[in-house]
């Protein structure tokens, strides 16, 4: 019944829009074309919000040229600098433009003060230019390779010429001596990116518009360059930046053969159980790189400069954010992301065919956001650009559940200590007679933690329990001082470590992510190297791996 009442709807108001058409169409021809006046249009001319003067204009028409000066406006202490279409002088404006509505124009105008600040110019490269040394958070460096603009005599116009390359980015600002931004023009500080920006051929930036002044400009084509910032001193929106290009750029090297990959960012979460990020403030205070929770795994056999195939898992809580990122020790502790080494969310791939696990962080950056809490694998393949010398990254991640509940191989890498090691209080504190101790043969003899001739593999158990997707086991026999644990191993490959010779397995999914309840007499968890599991006592034990439907592990012991 409605859609016969929506038909009748439509017919009638098509019939009474044709009686309307028929009317106009009636009118029209009737009208003598000679009474017919053309529409006139007002243009009004600002400075800020106070009107300098109008103009009248027949559509279509063009304003007769003029300056302020012509319309007996002046203003003492300033110099006019043209008109603009937007009020903040983002776009110029031109007194050819066809005048079809009513038109606002506004004028820039120079401060006589002086521009007593001093300017710098900040960025990154990761082709390696003078950038790559300056850095985002510099703070004001001297010599030849320096950030320091100079300051033309008598006027508010800053230069600096410097060697840039294909991707870099770079922005105008103020620091401190340790590298701090003041972005406040009200208060002695400043930057100046994208809307400043006069457009030519070899940079560009996103930015067109109020507010974007902070947005990064980009180089297109390398080569060594003049750049010119104007300023005023009491008005942010006056300015511009121009570009010179004088030359090519030197050919640049750069050394990637200790490069490796790291998880770099912020949470809120209290406890490392709910997030590798927990306490972390875009710098973890770590001793080492190396080994610790934030690096990832190479599995990739190419040459070790830069480029490859790295990969680990990670929890991370809801609201985390981060980067993957070339990261080194900052002197006094932390860590810190190495400019143009970051891999941000445009090159991450959508998960498991939707984006709802991470999205991009809000603003300008494009951090990656964590949306829905849990663990999950990262896989970041590396490449190199030979066009522009830079690494380009994507990032694949999968939801680790979904691994642990396929079909894998578990297995078991270990070793055993030393007798010193087993006897002494801060790490095996065992007691046993030394050549007792010696007397005895590892099972893990030629495993070496996955390194040597004989890696142990569990046996996937047909039947698994309820609840359970999979199980796997092993029964080992084990003597005093074997300590090991048991994972999912990836070949890692790390040519560039003084103590690593060729490929070797490292833990990809370990499970003591939930150790074992109820370990028995001669089997403990509870020592001075709680990632592994340390015999106390020989004998034969079996270990047994159980991953639940939603990807939970859990671990049974006993003794066999």
């Amino acid at each position: 019944m409605a859609r016969s009442i929506r038909k009748k709807f439509w017919l009638v108001t098509a019939m009474v829009t044709m009686l309307a058409l028929t009317l106009g169409v009636a009118a029209a021809c009737t009208e003598d074309p000679g009474t017919q006046q053309a529409q006139t249009y007002t243009v009004m001319f600002y400075d800020g919000s106070t009107v300098i003067t109008t103009r009248e204009v027949e559509e279509g028409g063009t304003v007769e040229a003029f300056e302020p000066a012509d319309a007996d406006y002046e203003k003492e202490g300033y110099s006019f600098g043209g008109w603009y279409a937007t009020a903040d002088f983002t776009f110029d404006w031109s007194f050819d433009t066809a005048i079809t509505r009513d038109t606002n124009v506004y004028s820039m105008w120079s401060s006589a003060a002086e521009d007593t600040r001093q300017w710098l110019i900040a960025g990154s490269s990761s082709a390696g230019g003078p950038l790559a040394a300056i850095g985002w958070n510099g703070g004001p460096i001297e010599g030849e390779n320096g950030n320091i603009l100079t300051k033309t005599e008598g006027k508010n116009e800053f230069t600096i010429t410097i060697n840039l390359y294909v991707g870099d980015q770079f922005q105008f600002c103020i620091q401190d001596d340790e590298g701090v931004w003041n972005t406040d023009d009200a208060n002695g500080g400043g930057a100046r990116g994208g809307q400043y920006l006069v457009e030519n051929e070899y940079m560009s930036a996103p930015g067109t518009g109020l507010g974007d002044g902070q947005v990064n400009i980009t180089v297109s084509v390398s080569g060594n360059y003049t750049l010119t910032l104007t300023t005023d001193a009491e008005d942010k929106n006056v300015g511009s930046i121009t570009v010179v290009r004088n030359g090519d750029a030197p050919a640049v090297t750069v050394d990637r053969s200790d490069y490796t990959w790291y998880i770099y960012g912020n949470s809120a979460a209290e406890k490392s159980a709910e997030s590798v990020l927990a306490g972390t403030n875009w710098g973890a205070n770590v001793e080492s790189l190396q080994y610790s929770a934030y690096e990832m795994f190479k599995i990739s056999d190419n040459e070790a400069d830069g480029t490859g195939t790295w990969m680990q898992t990670w929890t991370l809580a809801e609201g985390d954010e981060f980067l993957l990122a070339y990261c080194m020790l900052k002197d006094g502790g932390g860590i810190s992301a190495q400019d143009g080494t970051m891999f941000y969310y445009p090159d991450i791939d959508e998960f498991n065919g939707e984006d709802a696990a991470f999205k991009k962080a809000d603003g300008m950056g494009s951090n990656i956001v964590v949306v829905e809490g849990g663990t999950y694998t990262f896989t970041l393949t590396v490449t190199l650009n030979a066009e522009t010398n830079t690494l380009e990254g994507s990032i694949e991640v999968d939801k680790t559940a979904d691994i642990l509940t396929s079909d894998q191989t578990w297995k078991v890498l270990g070793g055993r200590l030393s007798y010193a090691q087993a006897t002494d209080p801060a790490t095996g504190n065992l007691t046993i007679d030394e050549s007792a101790y010696n007397g005895k043969t590892s099972v893990f003899a030629n495993n070496n933690f996955g390194m040597g001739s004989q890696v142990q593999q569990l046996t996937a158990v047909s039947s698994p329990a309820a609840g359970m997707a999979r199980e796997y086991e092993i029964t080992l026999d084990l003597v005093e001082g074997d300590y090991f644990y048991i994972c999912i191993p990836v070949w890692v490959n790390m040519p560039y470590r003084e103590n690593a010779e060729g490929p070797y397995y490292k833990q990809g999914y370990n499970s003591q992510l939930a150790t074992a309840q109820n370990l028995p007499e001669g089997i403990t968890a509870d020592w001075a190297w709680s990632g592994n599991f340390l015999c106390t006592q020989a004998g034969s034990y079996t270990f047994k791996v159980s991953v639940a439907a939603d990807g939970t592990l859990s671990l049974t012991v006993t003794n066999a």
